[in-house]
């Protein structure tokens, strides 16, 4: 049987490729396919590590912010925390308490984007709710049938967000702002009372819209459990059985407590928590443990790489690429933590911070208007797409929750020193360990006569889209996609269809005298844009419906530009 191929993966930042070979399986209801083994590729390669060396240490904060568009804050700090670490500095703590703020706002506007932008169209077609599928009707769909309301105003809110950034940073993308030891920025009344102002917009988006949108496809999922069990005739019970991993996830922690810097670094020298930041550091498999920095190194034997394996990142060098290498497939290398495969991002975070049962207030800051908590407990402990959202939306909740708190405090930093200067050190080295919205983002930097003599990153996309390893363990994402039903000949409107055959859409509103089910009123949304065989792949005569297969790979929003850093000289 021929492989199905997903090639490129679309919506997502880079170049993807997802190939799957199928397998039947027989039961009372037919025969069905689904995912027997997977392999994920990175098809682009680039050359960041390479064009940094030789430059002055200062630059490359300002320079890896171009490894991604979508995620350019995150590398900035991370790249930032290498070059104080080389330094031999810390920053001031108002320096510290405007970066979270900063990078608050900044993973407020990544995930709102990834839960309505990236992932959730295909939830909300799974799901039966109208608010999180893409406006295909436009202001009409909107107005008349909700269709993709909670879509536009996440674009909305989401450049209030950016806003923020922007009055921190100078500009976003690629903000200016920091500097070792410190910022470029001083706190102000004007920029603290008008982050407030924009969180005082921001704030009702998540706790209301986002919060509500998460609990409507919890309560779906329900019913598309019940209803693909008694398709196929197999256990199901919905997104916790989509898209499962190893149950290993490894954080390095987010937004440090700036009277407590101390706690941040402790984990370079030794094993740790962070536990004073926002977001703990941690290698959970099971329960809580230290992460231990000396854990990680990077596998090549499936990269087109002919570099040395199973190297720590400080010892690993330049890049050797040979596109030519027997049994490589992936431009993207396979790092380990205690050679075990790690998951990476929102999920992992949420755990090794609260484990797997999670509450979060949702007290408005301003108003004292009380929604109640909101509680989630994790529905499959080695991961699935359904709790990969559910962290994304639970940690913006949580970030919105402290924005407010962040900007207050910082009105008791007015007038001091920002930033602890220091010029350039002959040689020296350091790591920088910060989560990006997509997982564990690290950056090694070297010192030599001034300049940069080595650079490494290891971003999150590498973790969780990595190829297999020396040891044949598939990445994460190759290991969640095992078991994906793929439909055969089966376009979206129809599973749609079979999934939800009520007919209780009442299309009058747009003119068209009918009341149908939800996949004709996907195919009247969808035809006419020319989409109704949305993610058909041909394969074996047929056409494999990957909808669920890119949903588990969107549920860990890959950004593969960030994955790959390697130039071809």
């Amino acid at each position: 049987m021929a492989n199905v191929v997903i090639d490129p993966v679309t919506r997502i930042e880079g170049h993807l490729r997802i190939e799957m070979q199928p397998k039947d399986i027989e039961t009372s209801t037919g025969t069905w396919q689904i995912v027997d083994k997977a392999w994920s590729s990175g098809t682009l390669f680039r050359g960041w590590e390479t064009i940094l060396r030789g430059r002055d240490p200062r630059d490359a904060w300002f320079l890896t912010q171009r490894i991604c568009g979508v995620c350019p804050a995150p590398h900035a700090e991370s790249s930032i925390q290498a070059i104080e670490s080389a330094f031999g500095i810390q920053p001031t703590p108002v320096a510290t308490m405007i970066r979270n703020i900063l990078h608050g706002a900044y993973y407020i506007y990544d995930h709102m984007i990834h839960t309505y932008l990236l992932v959730g169209p295909e939830l909300g077609v799974i799901a039966k709710y109208p608010p999180m599928v893409p406006p295909a009707l436009g202001k009409d769909g909107i107005a008349k049938l909700g269709l993709g309301s909670s879509y536009a105003q996440c674009v909305t809110m989401q450049r209030k967000a950016n806003e923020i950034v922007t009055m921190w940073g100078g500009k976003f993308p690629h903000h200016a702002s920091e500097y070792p030891g410190g910022m470029t920025v001083k706190p102000t009344l004007d920029r603290i009372a008008s982050t407030i102002t924009r969180m005082a917009e921001i704030w009702p988006f998540v706790a209301k819209t986002m919060v509500g949108d998460l609990l409507a496809l919890a309560e779906a999922n329900e019913h598309v459990g019940e209803a693909v069990s008694s398709l196929l005739d197999i256990p199901f019970r919905g997104l916790q059985d989509v898209g499962v991993c190893t149950g290993n996830f490894l954080s390095y922690g987010i937004m440090p407590d700036p009277t407590n810097y101390d706690d941040w670094l402790a984990v370079y020298d030794r094993p740790g928590r962070r536990k004073s930041a926002l977001i703990h550091a941690g290698a959970w498999d099971g329960d809580y443990k230290d992460f231990d920095l000396r854990k990680i190194v990077e596998y090549v034997k499936y990269s087109r790489y002919d570099n040395a394996s199973g190297l720590t990142p400080d010892k690993e060098d330049a890049p050797k690429p040979n596109m030519n290498k027997a049994g490589a497939y992936s431009w993207l290398k396979a790092p380990r933590y205690g050679d075990k495969v790690y998951e990476v991002g929102p999920l992992a975070r949420m755990i090794n911070t609260f484990g797997m049962k999670w509450k979060i207030p949702r007290v408005n800051p301003l108003t004292g208007e009380d929604l109640g908590d909101f509680e989630y407990t994790v529905l499959n402990p080695k991961g699935s797409v359904i709790d990969r959202v559910a962290a994304r939306v639970a940690l913006t909740l949580l970030i919105a929750n402290k924005m407010f708190e962040w900007a207050i405090a910082l009105k008791g930093y007015l007038g001091q020193k920002v930033t602890n200067y220091r010029d350039v050190p002959e040689s020296g080295e350091g790591f920088g360990l910060y989560d990006a919205p997509r997982g564990a983002l690290l950056h090694y930097l070297k010192i030599k006569n001034r300049v940069i003599d080595n650079y490494q990153c290891v971003v999150p996309s590498t973790w969780n889209l990595s190829p297999r390893d020396d040891m044949d363990q598939p990445g994460p994402v190759e290991t969640a996609l095992v078991g994906t039903w793929l439909p055969k000949d089966l376009d979206v409107p129809t599973i749609a269809s079979v999934l939800w055959p009520d007919e209780d859409i009442d299309l009058t509103p747009l003119g068209v005298s009918a009341t149908v089910n939800w996949g004709d009123a996907l195919a009247t949304a969808l035809t006419p844009l020319g989409l109704a065989g949305l993610n058909l792949e041909p394969a074996n005569s047929s056409n494999f419906n990957t909808s669920l297969a890119i949903t588990v790979v969107r549920s860990f929003d890959p950004c593969i530009a960030c994955a790959v850093h390697l130039i071809k000289r």
